[in-house]
């Protein structure tokens, strides 16, 4: 889902994120700590009643200094692009937005894609003040 994404956005690489850190950082947090990210899956019943995965949405809480408390950054939203339109991303997020109500949610989105549109229709507003700037890590 992940590569699908990355290909979506037109991503200069593949994602790292590997099963190892998706149990360390996810699924087997130490005890006692929350996890890294947090992972909200869509699932859609197929043909076969088997149920397949429609897609994902990733966040993690981040706190803010200046106005002095947590907030939430959406790190990946995805929908299969088979079913797109159907309201299973806006459920994804609207559910991210319901846990977390009155804090700040962030999210990054390419500039020249059409998931602005989706975002803004959900209320998100583009930051225009602020822009990105990030010094990769080794590899």
């Amino acid at each position: 889902m992940l590569a699908t994404l990355a290909s979506f956005e037109g991503a200069a690489h593949a994602p790292r994120l590997d099963a190892a850190a998706l149990i360390r950082d996810v699924f087997s947090p130490t005890p006692g700590s929350t996890p890294k990210l947090n992972i909200l899956i869509a699932e859609q019943a197929a043909k076969n009643e088997r149920r397949q995965i429609a897609g994902f949405i990733s966040y993690f809480e981040n706190y803010s200094s200046w106005e002095g408390k947590p907030g939430i950054h959406i790190g990946d939203l995805w929908v299969s692009p088979a079913i797109r339109g159907q309201g299973i991303g806006s459920a994804l997020l609207r559910h991210v937005l319901s846990q977390n109500e009155g804090k700040r949610i962030d999210v990054f989105v390419v500039r020249n894609h059409e998931a602005r549109i989706f975002y803004e229709r959900l209320g998100f507003k583009e930051q225009t003040g602020w822009c990105l700037y990030r010094i990769e890590a080794d590899e």
